[in-house]
């Protein structure tokens, strides 16, 4: 496995790059390469996410979930024990070769380089070999996004000193005629670093070009004097001096030039960095015949915060644009809250034209339901040949009468539906459900003979909410199976009511906790403890004040990461959820419950026996493993249901909500980072951790004494190690589900 972050961020696996994500668990990797083998705080972490404002109050799940999700995609190494990305007080640490890394081998290189100066040749062409390992500015797909860490301008500082090491070298060697053009581009962009200005006029003196020697120098003084004060440094003006007297010294004597050494190759291609953009070639327009899918998304806030909208509309455009290429379309452009896709293919009946409806539908059901209810989907599909213009590194221009037409078709469409142009709809024959709409259009209604997962079990629990507001009555809903999709849509749905959302997460089953009780009283992770115990004192209400004393201290370890919970704790956390609603309804949802331990458990189901009034429902989720330990869980009671779901489809609109609620990093739209049990896994790893799929076996495994030892195949020892990997000395503990290909492991 080889990491790249001299250029866009990039994991090789043979040569192939794998896939990272969300851009939070991007630059979470990215960061943690620029510190690799050793530990980042994770106060540093959620400062270089969140670089230009606090964090949000769920900052430490969407880290969390970035870390759980990078494990997974880099486990695929099995039996490496070189790569290890582990949990250690006060943050994390990546352990990683320092040989897979292309920032370490680049310093590696550049080092021998500078030992090696006093043989020209051999330095520069050790030198050449490390600036390329440069692919463009480092880290740019991130910098691109808003990403600017100090350590960038460190590393970037790094690649010019060494740039102006080689052009040192490839000066000793005579070789000042080729360097010419990338001297002058560097002095161009970094017009106060001296040492190359003089490297600059060194090569134009011995390339003949007196003057324009002498002006760099005038150039220089006049910019240091008018901006900084300064005058050139000592070495500068000797420089100077030298050229002004044609001092002997500045000629290159050809029998002192060395010759090249037999087993170095002088590559005489042009370094890649910095990147000088090659002229684009002409091309000719094509026709070509294709499928648009033009986007437009809305926000319905309140138009006289623009700030604000504007922010909406930026993060919900950079959702629809992972949308449609997730979905297979290729984006063209993006203009205000407008995004153009392209579905290239033949004019062939349900080729292009069906899988571009079908993209469309699905944006349109990610935006109804779990995207944020201030944006509204507009989406107009049409098909015909158009004016197609292609140029180097740049993205498809497209022309003619289609792009019209499309536009014209959007500007009609109403909000959350999906209209297609004639064309369209005789192409996709009887695919889709469709209703004549304005001027020949047609409204595409949902693909035919489908119906969206799960509705009848939504509006179940949705009697449920309205039984419990009704009567004023706690109710505790199970629902077992895979039942993101119908809590996202649940918690979009819900009007009045406040929601609060927690997941269960393996070794630490009240961060769940604590992450309810930070969303519910308003808390920030760098809130002072004065802080936190006046506003859980206020969400506690008006009481005795040494019963409110009390509650509060055992609250307190719950948002102090280190100290233990206290006995009282999780009672403290249901009169807390109590008073919460009393003062408004609430709906309290806990997914992945069967990961709790014995008295979270205890402490939930005890919900549904309050006798006082009050509007609370709870929703929890679950796999098979909680009946398996409470096979009576939530049986007899008044106030408790369980649904258990059918085995979901394809799961293609929950798992884009959560790829698209990633791409613009979470935040107001109530995305975070997609979950990682729902990460695919690579092909290439016979194993994987998380959410069973259904062509997979489930077996249960206890935790183990340390003198006990499974008998496995090769790769359960793997994933034995994984699933250990932050266990430590003296124990071993495996998950409570382990997903396995193949047999299942006897242990002994």
């Amino acid at each position: 496995m080889m990491f790249r972050v001299l250029g866009p961020l990039e994991v090789l696996i043979d040569g192939r790059p794998i896939r990272l994500g969300g851009i939070k668990q991007r630059a979470t990797l990215a960061f943690l390469l620029l510190k690799a083998n050793q530990v980042v705080p994770t106060s540093q972490l959620l400062a270089a996410l969140w670089p230009d404002k606090d964090p949000p109050t769920s900052a430490r799940k969407v880290l969390q979930n970035a870390v759980w999700s990078l494990r997974t995609a880099l486990s695929v190494t099995e039996g490496s024990d070189s790569l290890r990305l582990s949990t250690q007080a006060p943050g994390y640490i990546l352990q990683v070769n320092p040989a897979d890394v292309d920032l370490f081998r680049f310093y590696q290189l550049a080092e021998r380089g500078r030992a090696e100066k006093t043989q020209p040749e051999r330095a520069a062409a050790t030198l050449r070999e490390a600036l390329a390992t440069w692919r463009g500015t480092a880290l740019s797909d991130l910098v691109e996004n808003g990403i600017s860490w100090p350590e960038l301008t460190v590393v970037e500082n790094a690649r010019l000193d060494t740039q102006q090491d080689w052009f040192d070298a490839e000066l000793a060697c005579g070789r000042h005629q080729s360097v010419l053009g990338e001297l002058e581009a560097m002095v161009e962009a970094q017009p106060l670093r001296e040492r190359a200005c003089g490297q600059l006029m060194l090569a134009l003196y011995r390339c003949g070009r007196h003057a324009d020697a002498l002006a760099v120098y005038s150039g220089l003084r006049t910019s240091l004097v008018e901006n900084l004060g300064l005058e050139p440094g000592p070495a500068l003006q000797k420089l100077q001096h030298a050229i002004l007297t044609h001092d002997p010294s500045l000629t290159l004597d050809p029998a002192s030039v060395p010759a090249p050494a037999r087993d170095v190759a002088v590559v005489r291609n042009p370094l890649p960095v910095p990147p000088i953009p090659a002229p684009r070639a002409p091309s000719d327009p094509r026709r070509a015949h294709l499928t648009l899918a033009m986007v437009r998304v809305r926000s319905c806030a309140d138009a006289a915060d623009p700030v604000r909208v504007d922010y909406e509309l930026a993060a919900a455009t950079r959702m629809v644009r992972s949308g449609i290429e997730e979905l297979g379309g290729t984006v063209a452009t993006s203009i205000g809250s407008a995004t153009l896709a392209v579905f290239d293919g033949p004019p062939a009946h349900g080729g292009d034209e069906e899988r571009a409806v079908r993209a469309a539908l699905t944006l349109r059901d990610c935006f109804t339901d779990g995207m944020g209810r201030d944006l509204v989907m507009q989406v107009a599909v049409a098909t015909g040949e158009t004016l197609v213009l292609t140029e180097p590194n740049a993205r498809l221009t497209l022309g003619g009468t289609l792009v019209d037409r499309c536009h014209q078709m959007l500007s009609a469409v109403p909000e959350g539906t999906v209209w297609a142009c004639p064309r369209t709809r005789e192409l996709t024959g009887d695919a889709f459900d469709a209703a004549p709409a304005a001027d020949g259009a047609w409204e595409i209604l949902g693909v035919r003979g489908h119906t969206p997962e799960h509705d009848s079990d939504l509006a179940l629990v949705r009697g449920l909410l309205d039984r419990t507001l009704r009567r004023n009555t706690p109710h505790l809903v199970t629902v077992l199976g895979e039942s993101d999709d119908l809590l996202d849509r649940l918690a979009g749905m819900v009007d009045g009511p406040r929601v609060l959302d927690g997941r269960i997460v393996p070794h630490d089953p009240l961060r769940a906790v604590a992450e309810l009780v930070t969303e519910l009283c308003g808390l920030a992770p760098d809130d002072a403890p004065e802080v936190m115990r006046e506003r859980l004192r206020t969400s506690l209400g008006a009481g005795r004040p040494a019963t409110s004393e009390r509650l509060v201290s055992a609250l307190l370890p719950l948002l102090r990461p280190g100290d233990p919970a206290r006995p009282d704790t999780l009672a403290a956390w249901k009169l807390l959820l109590e008073q919460a609603a009393r003062a408004r309804p609430l709906v309290v949802l806990l997914r992945d419950l069967h990961l709790a331990g014995d008295d979270l458990l205890d402490a939930v189901e005890d919900l549904a026996d309050l006798d006082a009034p009050l509007p609370l429902l709870v929703v929890v989720t679950a796999g098979p493993a909680l009946l398996s330990r409470r096979p009576s869980w939530g049986g007899g009671k008044p106030h408790a249901a369980s649904i258990t779901l059918d085995p979901p489809g394809n799961g293609t609109v929950n798992r884009l909500r959560h790829l698209m609620a990633s791409a613009c990093g979470g935040g107001q739209f109530g995305g975070e980072l997609p979950d990682p049990c729902l990460t695919p896994t690579p092909q290439t790893s016979p194993w994987n951790l998380g959410r069973p799929e259904r062509r997979l076996v489930e077996l249960e495994v206890h935790p183990l004494l340390p003198e006990a030892r499974p008998s496995t195949p090769d790769p359960a020892h793997a994933l034995c190690r994984a699933v250990a990997q932050d266990v430590g000395d003296g124990e071993l503990a495996l998950a409570s589900v382990v997903r396995l290909d193949g047999p299942c492991p006897r242990l002994r």
